[in-house]
C-alpha cells in the first residue's frame, strides 16, 4: 500500500512540474498568478460567453389586448402574435430577456395608467440609484376600431385622436412626454399620439395600401394591360362599410345645425376606411374603367366613375357571410332570357371575411371550375404537390381565362376545349353559359380561409410582413438604447408631417396566392401545413 501512494505522490508531483514547466514557455495551462493576460485560444465558457454579448437597455412593450379568440375566421395579424415575435426579435439582438415588459390593455383608460406607471417608477429607480440604463418604450396605442376595420386585423394605422377619450388621452401623452423629457426612446406602432414626436414611427397596414394591393395583383393577375374595350374583364367590387345609426336626437336639431352635421358626416364618410380603401383600388383600376378594358357586371362603375363614388359599391356585410351572399346574387343575377350566368373574371373581396361569403354564393349560383383555371400551366394537384414539398412550381406568364384553347380539371389533365363551359372567347356563343370561377382576392390570412386557397376556390389574400417588422424594430430598440439614434436601415425612411421630419418605417404587405403559400406562411412558421388542409 505504501508503495501504491507513493507511486500516486510521485507522479502527481511528476505532472504538476511538466504542467508548470509548460506554463512558464506557452501559458497552455491558465493565466499566470497575479493576472496574466488569458490566451486567445482558450475557449470562454458559454455563461461568460452570452454576458459579453448582452446589450445595455430595457424595452418596454405596450400593446392592446386581441380578447378571446374562440373561432380561426379571424386574421393572422393579431397583437398577441406580434409581441412574442418582438422578444424573439430583441433576444436575438441580444438583449436579455429579463430586461424585457410587456403590458398588454383592453382599453385606453387601462394602457395610459400602465404606461404612466411604468414611466413614474423607471424614473424613481433612477433617482434612488437602482438603475441607470437606458431605455425604450414601445407603444401601440389603443383604438376603438369598428367592426369592418377588425376584419382586417389588429395592424390598422388610425389616428388616435379620433376616438381618444379626453382624460385617458391627455394621461397617455403626458406620460410619454415625462418619459422622452427623462431621456427615454419612444416607438409608435400603427396609431399616431397628438403632440407627441415619436423618435420611430412604424406604419403599419392602412385602408389604402390593402385595397391598391388588391387591385395591383388582380390587374397582373388579369393582365389588363393587354385587354381591350371590345373583349374587357369583367371585375366586381365588393366594399364592406358599416351602415350609420342614425341617432335620435339627430331629428331634433335646427336645419342649420343639421347642415354642419351632414357637411361633417359627408368629410367623415370621404376620410373612412371603405373610402380611402377604394381610393387605392381606384388609383390602379380607374383608368381600365375609363378606356373600356375593364367593366362592372353589375354595372355600378362606369367609364366616368371617380374615387368618391365608392359608395355606389359599399354594402353592409353584417355578422355573417349570408349578407354578402345576398349582395353577390343580386349584383350577378342570371339572365333570364338566355338564363345564362353573369360573366365575371375577378372579384375584389377586400378581406377573408367577404371572400367566404363570395365563395359560398357562387358555389350555389352555379359557377364552375377554380382560380387555377386562369392559368392552364397550373393544376391544383400541382399546387398541393409543391406545398407538401414534393415537387417544384414553376409560375409561368399567366393568359386570360378567355384566350386559353384548353383547360385543366382538378386532376391536372386536359380537357378538349370544345367541351368547355367555363371561361369566354372572343367568339362566345349563346350556348356559353358564362360560369367559369373568377379569380377571388382578399386580405387578411384568415387561418379557415387557407384551405380554399389550396384547392383554387380563393385565389390570394394577404398580411403584414409581422416577422420582418419584428426584426426591424428589435433592432431600432437596440440602436436607441446602445448609441441614442435610430440606426440606418432600409426599411426607414424620414417623411414630412404636418410639416415635421419623422422617422417611419414601413414594410410592403406580403401577397399570398397558392403558389407561394409555403413559402410565406408554412416556411416562415405562420401556420402549420394542417392549418392549410396539407
Amino acid at each position: 500500500m505504501k508503495k501504491t501512494g507513493f507511486a500516486r505522490h510521485l507522479s502527481g508531483l511528476l505532472a504538476l512540474l511538466a504542467c508548470l514547466a509548460m506554463a512558464a514557455s506557452t501559458g497552455a495551462c491558465g493565466p499566470a498568478m497575479g493576472g496574466g493576460k488569458q490566451s486567445p485560444s482558450t475557449p470562454q465558457s458559454p455563461a461568460s460567453s452570452t454576458a459579453a454579448a448582452e446589450v445595455p437597455g430595457r424595452v418596454a412593450i405596450f400593446t392592446p389586448s386581441d380578447g378571446i379568440t374562440l373561432s380561426q375566421h379571424t386574421p393572422i395579424n393579431k397583437w398577441a402574435a406580434l409581441v412574442p415575435d418582438l422578444k424573439a426579435g430583441l433576444t436575438k439582438e441580444h438583449l436579455s430577456g429579463k430586461r424585457i415588459d410587456a403590458y398588454t390593455s383592453g382599453n385606453l383608460e387601462d394602457q395610459s395608467k400602465e404606461v404612466q406607471d411604468y414611466v413614474v417608477n423607471r424614473l424613481s429607480e433612477r433617482k434612488t440609484g437602482k438603475t441607470s440604463e437606458p431605455t425604450t418604450l414601445v407603444v401601440a396605442p389603443m383604438t376603438s376600431p369598428d367592426s369592418i376595420t377588425r376584419q382586417y386585423g389588429d395592424y390598422i394605422s388610425k389616428s388616435l385622436e379620433a376616438d381618444a377619450k379626453d382624460k385617458a388621452s391627455a394621461r397617455l401623452v403626458s406620460s410619454l412626454r415625462l418619459a422622452m423629457g427623462a431621456g427615454m426612446h419612444l416607438v409608435l406602432l400603427a396609431n399616431q399620439v397628438p403632440g407627441i414626436e415619436p423618435d420611430l414611427f412604424v406604419q403599419l397596414s392602412d385602408a389604402r395600401a390593402i385595397g391598391q394591393m388588391q387591385a395591383e395583383k388582380l390587374a397582373s393577375k388579369l393582365e389588363l394591360d393587354k385587354a381591350n374595350k371590345n373583349n374587357p374583364c369583367r371585375i366586381e367590387i365588393l366594399l364592406p362599410n358599416r351602415t350609420a345609426e342614425t341617432s335620435s336626437s339627430a331629428d331634433k336639431d335646427a336645419e342649420a345645425d343639421q347642415a354642419d352635421q351632414d357637411q361633417q358626416e359627408e368629410q367623415d364618410a370621404q376620410s373612412s376606411f371603405p373610402a380611402q380603401a377604394f381610393a387605392g383600388i381606384w388609383q390602379v383600376l380607374g383608368p381600365y374603367f375609363k378606356d373600356g378594358r375593364a367593366v362592372s357586371p353589375s354595372g355600378r362603375l362606369k367609364a366616368d366613375s371617380t374615387d368618391k363614388d365608392w359608395q355606389t359599391v359599399a354594402f353592409d356585410p353584417g355578422k355573417d357571410a349570408s349578407a354578402t351572399g345576398k349582395e353577390l346574387a343580386t349584383r350577378l343575377s342570371m339572365n333570364d332570357d338566355t338564363k345564362t350566368h353573369t360573366e365575371v373574371d375577378g372579384i375584389l373581396a377586400m378581406n377573408d371575411f367577404i371572400v367566404s361569403g363570395v365563395v359560398s354564393e357562387l358555389g350555389d349560383l352555379g359557377y364552375r371550375g377554380t382560380s387555377a383555371d386562369v392559368n392552364p400551366e397550373i393544376s391544383v394537384s400541382g399546387i398541393v404537390g409543391s406545398m407538401t414539398g414534393r415537387q417544384d412550381l414553376h409560375r409561368q406568364r399567366v393568359p386570360k381565362p378567355a384566350q386559353s384553347p384548353t383547360t385543366q380539371n382538378q386532376t391536372g389533365s386536359e380537357a378538349d376545349s370544345s367541351q368547355q363551359t367555363t371561361g369566354k372567347t372572343e367568339g362566345s356563343t349563346p350556348s356559353d353559359d358564362h360560369a367559369a370561377w373568377p379569380i377571388i382576392s382578399g386580405y387578411g390570412a384568415y387561418v379557415d380561409n387557407l384551405p380554399q386557397i389550396v384547392d383554387g376556390r380563393q385565389w390570394m389574400t394577404g398580411l403584414e410582413d409581422r416577422l420582418g417588422l419584428a426584426a426591424d424594430i428589435a433592432k431600432v430598440c437596440v440602436g436607441l438604447n446602445s448609441q441614442g439614434k435610430v440606426p440606418a436601415m432600409d426599411t426607414i425612411q424620414t417623411v414630412n408631417q404636418d410639416g415635421k421630419q419623422v422617422r417611419r418605417l414601413s414594410r410592403p404587405l406580403v401577397a399570398v396566392s397558392a403558389t407561394n403559400l409555403k413559402a410565406a406562411l408554412i416556411d416562415t412558421g405562420y401556420i402549420k401545413p394542417a392549418d392549410a388542409g396539407l
